[in-house]
C-alpha cells in the first residue's frame, strides 16, 4: 500500500527529468512495492509481477515529461493504475482466452455499471470493460471452491436456468441462487479492488 494519501507533486517534477537518478530511485521505492503486491494478489506469478513493475516504469518514463498534473482532470494515481491494469490485462490474455455469451456479458456488465471505466470511444469502452471483467472472473475462479464456481459458471456464464443447473450438478435451485448471489457480490468486490487498489485517492 502507498504510505501517502496524496500525490507528491515535487516527486513528479523530479522524474520529469529522466536524468534525475535521485528522483527515479525515490519514485521506484514509493510505487514498485505497491504495484508488485497488487499484481501478485491479482493472481500473477512473481516473474509476471516483475514484468508489470518494469513495464510500468518504462511507460512512466516515456510519458511523464509531458504529463501535466491536474487532479481536477485526472489524478496521477488514476492514470498510473490504468497503466498497471493494462499490462496485467495483456498478461492475462496471453494466459487465457475467456469468451462469454452475450447474455452473460450483459448480466455481468450490469453488476458493475456504476463503477465502469469511462472511455470516450464506445467500442473501446466495451472492450475495456470486457477485459477487466475477464481479469475479475479469473481472480474469482481462483478464490472460490470448485463446486461453487461450477454452479456459478453454469448458471451465470453458460446461461443454464437455476433448475437446469441444480439438476445437472445434483444441487437445489435455492442453492444455485445463493451461490449466484454470493459470487456476484464477490465479483463486484474484485472489480472495485482492481479499479482502486493500491492507488487510493
Amino acid at each position: 500500500m502507498l504510505q501517502a494519501t496524496t500525490t507528491d507533486t515535487n516527486l513528479l517534477m523530479k522524474v520529469k527529468d529522466w536524468r534525475s537518478d535521485e528522483g527515479w530511485r525515490e519514485f521506484h521505492k514509493r510505487y514498485a512495492p505497491a504495484i508488485m503486491v497488487h499484481a501478485r494478489e491479482r493472481g500473477l506469478t512473481h516473474e509476471e509481477a516483475e514484468d508489470v513493475v518494469q513495464t510500468t516504469m518504462v511507460k512512466v518514463a516515456t510519458y511523464i515529461p509531458s504529463f501535466e498534473y491536474d487532479k481536477t482532470v485526472c489524478r496521477f494515481r488514476t492514470w498510473l493504475n490504468q497503466v498497471v491494469n493494462q499490462r496485467m490485462l495483456a498478461i492475462w490474455r496471453e494466459r487465457t482466452k475467456l469468451r462469454l455469451p452475450e447474455k452473460a456479458w450483459m448480466y455481468l456488465s450490469e453488476q458493475i455499471e456504476e463503477s465502469a471505466p469511462t472511455v470516450e470511444d464506445p467500442r473501446e469502452q466495451t472492450e475495456m470493460t470486457q477485459r477487466l471483467l475477464e481479469l475479475c472472473l479469473n481472480r474469482l475462479r481462483a478464490s472460490v471452491s470448485p463446486r461453487h464456481w461450477q454452479l456459478f459458471e453454469a448458471n451465470v456464464l453458460l446461461g443454464l436456468s437455476g433448475a437446469e443447473t441444480a439438476k445437472k450438478y445434483g444441487s437445489t435451485t435455492a442453492n444455485v441462487w445463493v451461490v449466484r448471489h454470493r459470487l456476484t457480490r464477490r465479483l463486484r468486490k474484485e472489480w472495485v479492488a482492481l479499479r482502486e487498489y493500491p492507488f487510493e485517492n
